[in-house]
């Protein structure tokens, strides 16, 4: 059972989490440089554009923040983990779990994978994972940058997981709420909205 986390298991749109984490960032970040914004953007972009296995996606990344802003991938490294320690995990108070969803999840007896897009160090999932009361061991596995060299709606980013853990596609089910999800169906991954709720729950 691949899950997608915005828009799934929490009730917040990607675009409203995204908003409120770049906010926290900048004021937390005392960087006076509203183009960092824009930087960061630009080079979520590109990673998720990524189509090659050289690089997992967090070493990739660093490079693009480098040779987009002319700051070397340590400075980057350190001020997003700092902000990751320290600053993130108060995004927990504008967080909406999918208590619904969630209350299936954790009685479910299907193996679950974590299939938020990896454009997040594994800190930063852990921290994630925790605003709905979960962790890393009710996952049979979790992407996050480290481990990932590709992202949604890449059907790469599906086959490499898939290859990870020797599962078969038919065996699987995505549960999400955009096309970037919908995509496991060219991995071979059967999708169900997350507005299906009757589906969902029958199988969970």
């Amino acid at each position: 059972m691949f899950l997608d986390y915005d828009g799934t298991l929490i009730k917040n749109p990607e675009e409203e989490f995204q908003n409120y984490y770049f906010k926290s960032f900048l004021e937390y970040s005392k960087i006076s440089d509203k183009n960092v914004i824009n930087i960061i953007l630009e080079s979520t972009v590109e990673l998720i554009k990524k189509n090659d296995d050289k690089e997992n996606n967090l070493d990739y990344y660093l490079y693009l923040m480098s040779k987009k802003s002319g700051k070397d991938g340590k400075y980057w490294y350190n001020l997003f983990f700092d902000f990751y320690e320290n600053e993130f995990p108060k995004l927990k108070k504008i967080i909406k779990p999918h208590d619904e969803l969630l209350s299936h999840v954790k009685k479910t007896s299907h193996k679950l994978i974590f299939a938020s897009n990896p454009v997040f160090p594994k800190i930063a999932v852990e921290k994630r994972l925790s605003f709905i009361n979960m962790d890393f061991d009710d996952f049979e596995y979790v992407s996050y940058m480290e481990n990932s060299h590709f992202c949604k709606p890449n059907p790469k980013f599906f086959n490499e997981i898939l290859k990870k853990l020797n599962i078969d596609p038919k065996d699987c089910i995505m549960i999400g709420d955009s096309d970037f999800d919908r995509a496991s169906l060219k991995a071979g991954i059967e999708f169900i909205h997350i507005n299906e709720d009757l589906k969902w729950k029958n199988i969970l």
